[in-house]
Formats: structure tokens, sequence, C-alpha cells
């Protein structure tokens, strides 16, 4: 078994769902809590920046390929407050008001540090994949590309109860930052 680090495609938009649903930190009980997760964690960076997606692939000897992580990135954060705000939050509040107005907190925490951080990433990896590079693949993936597009550095926010995440942003040189909400800040200078 191979693990390997390439570019986001469409036809991997499914299993970056999965991928997603499977690493919630809550369990999504309805269509309008799916729709919520796949907006504010997947879709804007798959549909408006997908140039700055990455997806781990586990291939198999018979060369088949399972996408197994993802590090999904938005290059300015001033320029994805815009576009989220402007497209995606009134998708939200068609259905949720109250997840409209979470989404819009969560958008406005990314802005706090986009003056030393300018670019953000989302990392996930399946749970049964986890510990086998895939992560710290991902993170060297997104860094290099940043550091190319002459990003100043990237912010990921981890959940402040999740010590495996706090560690594992630790391992990749990520500096812990502060508290935000219910997560933790952590940030890398290129």
């Amino acid at each position: 078994m191979e693990i390997i680090v390439r570019s986001y495609l469409e036809k991997d938009l499914e299993a970056v769902h999965n991928i997603c649903m499977a690493t919630a930190r809550h369990r999504v009980r309805n269509e309008s809590g799916r729709l919520f997760l796949f907006k504010t964690s997947c879709d804007y960076y798959v549909e408006c920046e997908p140039e700055n997606c990455f997806v781990a692939v586990c291939r198999g000897e018979d060369g088949t390929e399972k996408v197994i992580g993802y590090a999904l990135c938005a290059m300015d954060c001033e320029r994805y407050a815009r576009r989220f705000m402007d497209k995606y939050v009134p998708k939200i509040k068609a259905y949720s008001k109250l997840n409209a107005h979470i989404a819009k907190t969560d958008v406005l925490i990314y802005g706090q540090f986009a003056s030393f951080f300018p670019s953000h990433m989302r990392l996930a990896v399946l749970p049964d994949a986890r510990r086998q590079g895939a992560g710290t693949l991902l993170v060297q993936a997104v860094c290099a590309h940043l550091s190319e597009q002459k990003s100043k550095g990237v912010l990921i926010i981890a959940e402040k109860k999740n010590k495996t995440a706090e560690a594992f942003a630790k391992s990749c040189n990520f500096s812990r930052l502060r508290e935000v909400g219910s997560g933790t800040a952590y940030g890398m200078d290129f």
C-alpha cells in the first residue's frame, strides 16, 4: 500500500464529502445538518479554489485508488470571507438562520489572523487511515504550494479537546496561537 498526495479533481467530491462526514465532531442527523457541514467545511474550497486543494490517496497493488484524506485551502482569507458571505451564507440561511449565524462567526475567526496568516486550510483523514503519514504529506503539499504562491503563512483550527490534533500540529511545526470559539488556532509562517 502506497500513500500519495495529488491535486484535488472533481471526481473526488463524493470521497471528500464522505471523509467530511466521517470526521465531523458531531454526528449529523438530518439533511440540513449534512448541507451545513458540506457548505462550511468543503464546498467553498473545492468549488472556488480547487487549485489549492489536495487529496491523500492510498494506492493498492492492483492500481486502484482510494481517497483517504484531504487538505482544502483558501489562499486569501479576506477573499474567502467575501465569497463565502456572498455565495454560501445565503444558501445556509435558506434552511437555517442559526446555522447561517454560526457560519458567519466561523468566517470571522479566520479574518482575525489574516494579516499574519493570510491562508488557511481544513485537514481531515479517515479515522482508520490515520498514523500512516497521510496527514503529514497533505500538510507538506499545502505548505509547499502556498509558499510557491508567495503566501506569508497558513492557519489551521483544531477542536480544543482534540489532543491528537494538537500533537499533530506541533509535529508539523505549527505554533499554537490561541483558543478561538470551540477550537485552537495554529499558525505556520513561510
